[in-house]
């Protein structure tokens, strides 16, 4: 009698059925597909901070070249531009504002679509303010000599 009832003992404890080798697979497989989601968000996320990393830098590109036309003793002026980088086309506006004061106020506007938005909600924009210092070669000479700021591009 006891070798009857080990051996049914083991037969059913020999593995695993069926039924539940597919719900481990169906679990797997939703968890798995969460994963990818996650991925893809992660991606698009990237892409968002790429392009407004984009923006940071034109926007301080203008400044930085407004900056050196006023140490070099030119007067800058309000003006716009449509700059692509990557696929993307940044549109840049800057205005200037320089009262009798030796200071000048500046203010530089970047706006760009996210590609893969719809409607309004895919239109960004930063500003940058700032003020210019009179010119003063003598001070900042080394500005004078090394010509107006370039960044390099990014990949």
């Amino acid at each position: 009698m006891k070798r009857s009832v080990l051996r049914t003992k083991r037969r059913h404890t020999a593995g695993f059925s069926l039924i539940e080798v597919l719900i481990a697979l169906v679990i797997l497989g939703v968890g798995l597909m969460g994963l990818a989601r996650l991925q893809l968000y992660l991606l698009a996320s990237t892409a968002d901070t790429a392009a407004h990393d984009h923006a940071i830098r034109l926007a301080n590109d203008q400044l930085e070249a407004l900056r050196f036309t006023r140490i070099t003793g030119g007067t800058p002026s309000t003006g716009a531009d449509e700059v692509p980088v990557q696929g993307m086309t940044f549109n840049r506006s800057w205005v200037v504002t320089c009262v009798p004061d030796p200071l000048c106020h500046v203010t530089v506007r970047v706006g760009w679509r996210e590609p893969r938005a719809s409607g309004h909600n895919g239109q960004r924009e930063i500003t940058l303010d700032a003020h210019l210092a009179p010119p003063s070669a003598a001070a900042q000479a080394w500005l004078v000599q090394s010509g107006p700021p370039r960044r390099e591009t990014l990949p």
